[in-house]
């Protein structure tokens, strides 16, 4: 009978659960590395080899090479006994060769899922705030539009030419973006029960369909970026426009009953004509009486 599973001693779990919350760290920073994701190249398409041409091959590496060195060896020098036995043994000792070596060997695919929600000693703490990531945005495209910049500007300092509507837009930026982002931790797509606590990776398609449902983007920037991301990434057959009609058929069907409406409150009504009183006649007692 196969002995009881040993127990791991206190020390050895702690430093195993580190470890492996490294790794979930490590892989979670390289799943959300957007710039290695859009500067990553394409993988190459390996020409695929056929089994003849493969087998043929193995054996012209196999048997041809050792025949045409036998038989110079056999030309050159005389056979003794001697090196026949010494080369019979070394010739029995040495690993026989594979004739499949030339095969590519075959790449298991690896899951790109992560745990969600993350821990909280797997998160990375950024060096920058997202208003100082926005404004260095904000200076550069300020330089490049203004590429030949007169003496006085290159004397002055950049920090103190700063515009005084840049900090309203770095804020109104990060306050947009945060949004964003809490909007897209919050949304949790459709999974197996199994994989209640594993979620893939989401991609720009995704993200475009999370905020094409949610309207928090104008449709005027959502239709801008797939524009350029399909120039990059190829097509997107996603529901997003379909629901950005949908959306803007919804909203002008309200607007215009919220109109009606409007006009409807302020519409003087005219009273109706009024009608003239009934008056009842006098009746004698003796007729009703009779």
């Amino acid at each position: 009978m196969a002995g009881k599973r040993r127990k791991v001693p206190h020390a050895l779990h702690s430093e195993l659960s580190e470890y492996s919350s490294l790794l979930r760290a490590l892989s979670t920073n390289d799943t959300l590395d957007v710039a290695k994701r859009l500067t990553e190249s394409k993988p190459r398409k390996r020409k695929k080899r056929t089994e003849e041409e493969s087998d043929g091959a193995a054996e012209n590496e196999g048997t041809a090479a050792p025949s045409k060195k036998r038989r110079k060896r056999t030309e050159d020098a005389p056979v003794d006994a001697e090196s026949t036995q010494n080369e019979a043994a070394g010739s029995s000792q040495l690993p026989e060769e594979e004739p499949n070596g030339d095969k590519p060997k075959r790449v298991r695919k690896r899951d790109g899922w992560t745990r969600w929600p993350l821990l909280v000693t797997d998160l990375r703490v950024p060096e920058f705030g997202l208003d100082e990531e926005i404004e260095a945005l904000v200076r550069h495209c300020l330089r490049n539009n203004n590429p030949h910049p007169t003496d006085e500007d290159g004397d002055s300092d950049p920090e103190d030419d700063a515009p005084a509507w840049l900090p309203h837009l770095t804020q109104s930026s990060s306050a947009f973006l945060s949004s964003l982002f809490a909007l897209l931790a919050h949304h949790t797509p459709a999974r197996p029960q199994v994989m209640q606590d594993r979620l893939n990776a989401i991609d720009w398609r995704m993200v475009l369909d999370i905020l094409a449902t949610c309207g928090s983007v104008d449709a005027d920037v959502i239709n801008t970026v797939k524009t350029r991301m399909e120039a990059i990434y190829g097509p997107y057959d996603g529901p997003a426009p379909t629901r950005l009609e949908a959306r803007a058929v919804a909203k002008s069907r309200t607007d215009a009953a919220l109109d009606e409406a409007d006009d409807a409150m302020f519409v003087a009504v005219r009273p109706s004509k009024r009608l003239p009183k009934r008056v009842l006649e006098d009746v004698d007692s003796d007729a009703l009486d009779d």
